[in-house]
């Protein structure tokens, strides 16, 4: 259920504040590499700075910053989109499906799952690799071409 709350959430809001997803989208794909490569090693780091945070936790935290709040941040900071239509829909899906698959597994270890929840989560995880190439060329589209809601 928790699953079906985000994607409904985070979809209500690309949909109706319309901003660039541009810049947002590319930055939560340099979330994901920065967190597979740099993660692990900067969580020890901070749980060897300070032992009260377990390295579960800090890991945690990292992944949700990089990956969730940085990208989000950047989408309420950004300017109204020049996409229209159709693309604004299709690149505000892809937003939301992508950003609620990359925060299905930290959300899993917090709240327990149905069924259901985790054959939805399943299914996106195996278009994730679609949605990705899909999303950046949007994302590209997005930041290339429209500035201020005119074609440049």
């Amino acid at each position: 259920m928790i699953l079906a709350v985000v994607l409904v959430a985070l979809l209500l809001l690309f949909l109706l504040v319309r901003h660039h997803v541009g810049v947002p989208f590319l930055a939560m794909i340099a979330g994901v590499s920065v967190y597979e490569a740099f993660g692990a090693q900067f969580a020890e780091v901070i749980n060897q700075w300070i032992p009260a945070i377990d390295t579960w936790w800090a890991q945690l935290g990292l992944y949700c910053f990089f990956v969730f709040l940085m990208p989000l941040i950047l989408y309420i900071r950004s300017g109204k989109s020049g996409l229209f239509g159709v693309m604004r829909i299709i690149e505000a899906v892809i937003f939301a499906l992508l950003l609620t698959v990359l925060i299905a597994d930290p959300l899993a270890s917090l709240f327990s799952f149905d069924n259901t929840a985790r054959d939805v989560a399943n299914w996106i995880e195996g278009i994730r690799g679609v949605l990705m190439v899909v999303g950046v060329i949007f994302a590209y589209v997005d930041v290339m071409f429209f500035r201020s809601g005119h074609l440049s």
